[in-house]
């Protein structure tokens, strides 16, 4: 737009590089520290943090991270593995304490009289400056590395800072929204876990039925759908592997054609359940989609979605230790791990009264999930036309 500036980042901002601590500075507590796994798109991880000692921390003071330094990797993948990976992901630190900055991840610290962290944050995280990255990024070693230097030359287009701040407005308006739809749906899961244990395993009746996992459900392994290619570009639908189930479905997805059986359709809110590699459990949130091998589609016409979506999930931790200890590069169970795992069956009258909790909860789970699904469709579809001035926002005091 005529009326934004064009402008090198390193004209509004520092590049602050991490300090590279030794794995025995690292202690069970202390200062944590922010490494590169910490850091993911839009989001910093704080539970898998490392710790160094005080003394250390206050010898380090200069690698501490201020409130809205915006944090970018400096290492990862190009377009393999999930953009959780890829070099150059950003993330707006807002987290209050101390916290120091390790190797691999530096601090871009913006000039606020020049322009909002905020929006720098945002239009840093959009598709073309994450593909500039990448495209930039020296490989060295298997791993794609971009520099201060590149980061500082990156020219942007700058709006005033009124812009920026309806702008800002805007996106982070919507990212509340999808944010607290989260917190709710933890708070749905925590509890509908919570009463599963109080009545299932605390307070079972001796008189239950008990029967194997497999026996109350149908686990359906997907398809090796590289043999389904589609047709076409209209007759398709994404495949639904793990990484997809773990990040939603991406521009990296693979496609299988649309007329594979209805069986192997996941529609959003199927239960999912992968039982190799990453052994995990997850009412479906995206796209309809094609099921891969790998992955189990769970349905039953004899009970309810709560019921075999709960004992599934409290039989997960021990499928996992049985996934750790195959001798293999890729841990995964076997179907007769399904037959080995017992489920307590209460009394018709007593499941339709625990349906009454259950079902409402589960159902609210899904409404958000399908709502986090809408409003990140419609702040990913507007951010490049805000952050390109396709479409103007003037903030309104």
């Amino acid at each position: 737009m005529s009326d934004w500036q064009n402008v090198a980042l390193g004209e509004i901002l520092d590049v602050h590089n991490g300090f590279a601590f030794k794995s025995k500075d690292f202690l069970e507590q202390g200062v944590p520290v922010i490494k590169i796994k910490n850091v993911k798109p839009n989001t910093i991880l704080l539970d898998t943090l490392s710790y160094v000692s005080e003394e250390l921390a206050s010898q380090k003071s200069r690698y501490l991270i201020k409130p809205d330094d915006i944090l970018i990797t400096m290492s990862g993948n190009r377009f393999d593995g999930s953009p959780e990976t890829w070099v150059g992901k950003v993330a707006l630190f807002k987290i209050k304490g101390t916290y120091l900055l390790n190797q691999r991840v530096s601090c871009l610290r913006v000039d606020r009289k020049l322009a909002l962290p905020e929006f720098i944050a945002y239009l840093l995280s959009s598709w073309h400056y994450q593909v500039y990255f990448i495209n930039h990024a020296n490989s060295s070693g298997g791993q794609a590395n971009i520099s201060p230097t590149i980061v500082q030359e990156v020219e942007i287009d700058l709006p005033s800072l009124e812009e920026q701040e309806g702008i800002t407005a805007v996106l982070s308006s919507l990212d509340d929204k999808i944010d607290l739809l989260h917190r709710q749906n933890k708070t749905l899961e925590a509890l509908a876990q919570t009463l599963f244990r109080h009545w299932f395993i605390d307070g079972a009746e001796d008189d239950w039925e008990e029967r194997p996992l497999d026996e109350i459900a149908v686990y359906l392994n997907g398809l090796a759908c590289q043999k389904y290619p589609p047709e076409n570009e209209s007759d398709r639908l994404p495949v639904l592997k793990i990484k997809e189930l773990r990040n939603g479905i991406s521009d990296q997805s693979d496609w299988a054609t649309n007329t594979v059986s209805e069986e192997y359709i996941v529609e959003n809110g199927d239960v999912i359940f992968s039982w190799s590699g990453s052994l995990m459990v997850k009412i479906w949130d995206g796209a309809t989609c094609v099921l891969n091998q790998h992955l189990f589609k769970v349905t039953s016409e004899e009970f309810p979605k709560w019921f075999y979506y709960l004992w599934t999930i409290h039989h997960l931790e021990k499928f996992i230790a049985i996934a750790a200890s195959k001798a293999t590069t890729m841990g995964h169970i076997k179907r007769g791990d399904l037959s080995n795992s017992m489920v307590l069956i209460p009394t018709e009258q007593e499941l339709d009264e625990m349906s009454r909790t259950f079902a409402p909860l589960l159902d609210k789970l899904i409404l958000n999930n399908r709502q986090i699904t809408k409003l990140t469709s419609l702040r990913d579809t507007l951010l490049p036309k805000l952050m390109s001035g396709e479409v103007r926002v003037r903030h309104q005091n």
